[in-house]
């Protein structure tokens, strides 16, 4: 278990909603309520894993749905958190675990969900909570997630540099004001990792993401974007670009067939 995460993690607990841009956040149309209530057959919603559940603001709405609700976090103030959000939901169970270990687990699932915790900047970590989480499904099982996007840290830093060239920079002074702008400094655009406090967290390209989930098994890939209102970020610099396409993560939609 990463110790500098768990830590970092459990600091974050304190003020999740300040520290994090999530897609729970007032203004953002997450597709995962949507997807569960259209795509996934009725028959299919006895059991559901909720994977880096964070302060549980999913967990209301998956007790709703599923018969039977697991929620892992490998944080424990998270978890703290999540069981006072989950209240007195009697189906769900909070456990303090690692995905990158869920053999107790293997084949008990309909549906797993995962909303942008499979942050691990490793990529042998990154494959092996992909193969978790495929190998926790039955075998018609879904998995539905949400991940941080790369993509849309460089369409930001296209948004910097017209910017820039419109304010009348010239070329070099714009690349130099939109490198400061998006921190670029701090990001790793090989690896898709960016370095936030004591943490070094993954972001995936479309691409990538694509790549591995068919690695770790899954088949019918879908992806869409789930865009942030500019409003979300609390960042004068970034509500000038409003009126602009919005910064997004990817949601996906895959399923596990044997």
């Amino acid at each position: 278990m990463n110790e500098i995460n768990v830590k970092a993690w459990d600091k974050t607990a304190k003020d999740y909603f300040t520290e994090v841009v999530s897609p729970f956040a007032k203004g953002v149309e997450n597709p995962i309520y949507w997807y569960i209530e259209k795509k996934v057959d009725y028959s299919k919603r006895k059991s559901v894993i909720d994977i880096g559940t964070g302060i549980g603001n999913l967990l209301p709405f998956l007790s709703k749905e599923f018969k039977e609700v697991v929620a892992l976090d490998i944080s424990p103030k998270m978890i703290e958190k999540a069981k006072k959000n989950a209240g007195n939901l009697e189906n769900v169970k909070l456990l303090v675990k690692d995905a990158r270990d869920l053999k107790e687990f293997y084949n008990q699932f309909d549906v797993a969900v995962s909303v942008n915790s499979i942050l691990l900047p490793e990529i042998k970590s990154i494959e092996k909570i992909l193969l978790e989480i495929y190998n926790v499904l039955n075998d018609d099982g879904v998995f539905i997630g949400i991940f941080p996007s790369m993509d849309a840290l460089l369409y930001r830093a296209v948004l910097e540099h017209e910017k820039a060239i419109e304010d009348g920079d010239d070329e070099k002074t714009a690349l130099e004001k939109t490198l400061k702008a998006i921190d670029a400094d701090k990001f790793d655009f090989v690896l898709g990792t960016f370095k936030y406090h004591d943490m070094v967290q993954k972001h995936y390209y479309k691409f990538e993401l694509m790549y591995r989930l068919w690695k770790a098994g899954f088949k019918n890939i879908r992806m869409r974007k789930v865009f942030y209102p500019w409003e979300v970020y609390e960042d004068e610099d970034l509500l000038e670009f409003k009126g602009k396409p919005e910064l997004w993560d990817w949601f996906i939609f895959a399923e596990k067939k044997v």
